[in-house]
């Protein structure tokens, strides 16, 4: 094989990072448009908003009103000089879309390992590797904060999006400005529009909320994230040649195969139904294709909740009404008072909601119970693969027990330390959350905040355990399979 120079070499890693970045971009935007979301704002400013995300880009977002607000146009005409004066709305999400960062993960190790899968003559040197990585690295660093720069711009929401904002968490600023039959909604010229009233009044009226991705979480999430994704692509490629030597030889060769197994086979469970959704959304269009827009972008997010909840993590959705104290927001006790028994700040009824996922009525124990029984499945198949392809030499058990079933012990640590990191990190990954405010006279008048959580520690000890009974259940089904085959 021709020897290439670290210039080369740099350059190659640097194309994988950028190729990953643009099939990212591609997701994004496939996804958008299967929703629509032109008719919403820039499709791509949205799309630069999705790939930074992708690698751990936290969004925040503020808004103002347009439209034609008229006479009685309601707060945001009356003070709309600015200042902090007229009325407003903030918010933040940190949500990561896993279909748009394993879609990058695996065209980035396919390009990066591409010319290591053709070494016939000699394995690279860890100093290429290196060389490698690092043009990779610096080029999803630079690449990556670059796109969290174009994410930003506008997106507007109509009227009736606010309208529903304002019944689902701000009801204290939608029924003290608007919402119910009196009040400052009636005086300034909200009627029934709820928060539309309060920000401009018409039915008209569109909520322009500007959005912009933070380049710091991005630049350090683009280099993890390359990190992650080669790190693993190491140690369970097959055909690449690479210079490991010592332990790290060692241990690809007694972990790599059951880290193998996992993460291929969750790639696979992934790849299935984001290709058809892509299809099928791409072909049908209106409401199937928004609907299959959503899912492309969620589905793995959705699998790693299941898979997760299979092995017997705990899921918490969570939304919390934000509510001015009127005691030290006179504001707010304006607004009660002029709101009367109905309209008054949030009228008491917007209260905590928190749902365990195990006790949703749509699921509850038979969701569980399916959840286990499929997690379970997969997981002894994962082991079963894992011990067929791993040299008994590499399971020997990490304890001094040598008995007969020491290779299954050892395969059962394996399988179960690689299942507790796998979950713990797709329980991480998966975990998110978002708020939004409106605010009048520099105070937030009220708001909502929701969270969608998952004990990672819980995750990973549940994982362990369950994974190292998969572990040796796989282990002694390759044996038994594999007497038989003798026989």
């Amino acid at each position: 094989m021709q020897l290439i120079g670290p210039w080369q070499n740099a350059l190659e890693g640097a194309a994988a990072a950028l190729c990953a970045v643009v099939a990212m971009a591609a997701v994004s935007l496939l996804a958008l448009m299967l929703l629509d979301a032109g008719s919403f704002g820039s499709v791509w400013s949205l799309a630069m908003a999705l790939t930074a995300m992708a690698v751990g880009g936290s969004v925040s977002a503020g808004s103002d009103a347009s439209g034609d607000t008229g006479a009685i146009g309601g707060l945001a005409s009356l003070f709309g000089g600015g200042g902090g004066m007229s009325p407003s709305m903030s918010g933040a999400a940190d949500v990561v879309p896993l279909s748009v960062t394993l879609v990058g993960a695996v065209v980035l190790w396919i390009a990066f390992s591409r010319r290591l899968r053709q070494g016939q003559q000699r394995r690279f040197t860890a100093g290429e590797l290196a060389v490698r990585a690092a043009g990779a690295a610096s080029a999803a660093l630079f690449t990556l904060m670059v796109v969290a720069g174009l994410a930003k711009g506008s997106a507007t929401m109509p009227a009736s999006a606010m309208s529903g904002m304002g019944g689902a968490g701000g009801g204290q600023a939608a029924e003290g400005f608007g919402g119910g039959n009196g009040g400052l909604g009636e005086l300034m010229g909200g009627g029934s529009g709820g928060l539309s009233g309060l920000m401009g009044g018409g039915s008209g009226t569109r909520m322009a909320a500007t959005y912009h991705v933070s380049a710091g979480s991005t630049g350090f999430g683009a280099v993890l994230w390359v990190a992650v994704v080669l790190g693993v692509g190491c140690l369970i490629s097959r055909r690449a040649r690479l210079p490991l030597g010592g332990a790290l030889d060692g241990l690809r060769a007694g972990w790599g195969r059951s880290l193998s197994a996992v993460v291929r086979t969750v790639l696979v469970l992934a790849a299935v139904p984001l290709v058809a959704l892509a299809v099928v959304g791409s072909v049908v269009g209106g409401r199937a294709g928004s609907a299959a827009g959503a899912a492309l972008l969620l589905a793995p997010n959705a699998l790693a909740v299941f898979l997760t909840l299979g092995v017997g993590s705990s899921w918490t959705a969570e939304v919390h009404p934000v509510q001015s104290d009127s005691s030290s927001n006179p504001l707010a006790a304006l607004m009660a008072g002029m709101g009367g028994s109905k309209g008054a700040m949030g009228g008491g009824r917007q209260t905590d909601r928190t749902e365990h996922l195990s006790s949703l009525s749509a699921g509850g124990w038979p969701l569980w119970l399916a959840a286990l029984t499929v997690t379970a499945l997969i997981l002894v198949c994962c082991a079963y693969r894992a011990a067929r392809a791993t040299n008994p030499v590499h399971l020997v058990p990490l304890h001094p027990y040598r008995g007969p079933l020491a290779g299954h012990l050892g395969m059962a640590q394996r399988f179960g330390v690689v299942t507790a990191v796998v979950m713990g990190a797709a329980a991480w990954l998966v975990a998110a959350s978002g708020n939004f405010g409106v605010s009048m006279f520099g105070s937030e008048m009220g708001g909502m905040r929701a969270e969608l959580s998952g004990s990672v520690l819980l995750t990973a000890a549940f994982g362990l355990l369950v994974g190292g009974l998969a572990g040796f259940g796989g282990s002694l089904l390759a044996t038994v399979r594999g007497g038989f085959g003798a026989r």
